[in-house]
């Protein structure tokens, strides 16, 4: 969490003040980050949301591999969500800085999901998650049937 805050605090502070800035066309480049800012926003909202509500009809206790909603065409909307508005952000400000730290973010990201989340959710999910992840795209696509 603390993490997560000062990446977007690093991210948003750099693109306010222009930091490295990119030398690309500002306007077109500002409206495709506030975009993507937007649509990352939805994304991990909607992941959030499916998220809770299938805790909240099948209880807190009771884990349960969600596959619903958002989760049938990425595996981790949040993730997702998190890279775009991060993306976005730093295309709106104009910042090389803050696309690097994006950058950075991804990575480490990516390799938390590869290295530590799938290995946990196949211990604790077995067949069914190896399935879901067969036909589901770790990040956004057309669910495989």
């Amino acid at each position: 969490m603390i993490d997560d805050t000062l990446d977007i605090f690093i991210i948003v502070l750099s693109a306010i003040y222009g930091i490295w800035r990119l030398p690309l066309d500002g306007i077109i480049v500002q409206v495709v980050g506030i975009t993507l800012t937007i649509l990352g926003i939805t994304v991990m909202l909607a992941g959030m949301i499916e998220f809770w509500f299938i805790r909240k009809i099948i209880g807190m206790d009771v884990s349960e591999l969600i596959t619903a909603g958002i989760y049938e065409w990425s595996r981790n909307p949040q993730f997702l969500g998190w890279y775009l508005i991060d993306i976005g952000i730093a295309l709106a400000g104009l910042s090389g800085y803050a696309l690097l730290i994006t950058l950075l973010t991804i990575i480490s990201g990516h390799y938390y999901i590869v290295k530590l989340e799938e290995p946990y959710l196949e211990r604790i999910f077995g067949k069914k998650y190896l399935e879901y992840k067969q036909k589901t795209p770790r990040y956004i696509g057309m669910p495989k049937d």
